[in-house]
């Protein structure tokens, strides 16, 4: 079996993860809204990423974005 980088990696951070929370126990607030903020940020990310991927939110031409950005007062 050979070892993949990504796997390991994976692996990793998730076992960093679970060291984090078991040390600031005493910290559960704050530790509540680092996670819901990453699992927001996780989740917006795959939705762009799909939308991107399906073609379901594209905009065609930058000249028309401008437009766009414009009209929502960005």
């Amino acid at each position: 079996m050979t070892l993949d980088p990504l796997a390991l990696a994976v692996a990793a951070s998730f076992t960093a993860g679970c060291a984090s929370i078991h040390a600031l126990g005493r910290h559960a607030d704050a530790v509540t809204l680092v996670l819901g903020l990453l699992a927001y940020g996780l989740a917006t990310e795959l939705g762009s990423l799909l939308a991107g991927r399906n073609g379901i939110v594209v905009l065609p031409d930058p000249v028309h974005a401008w437009g766009l950005v414009a009209a929502a007062n960005i």
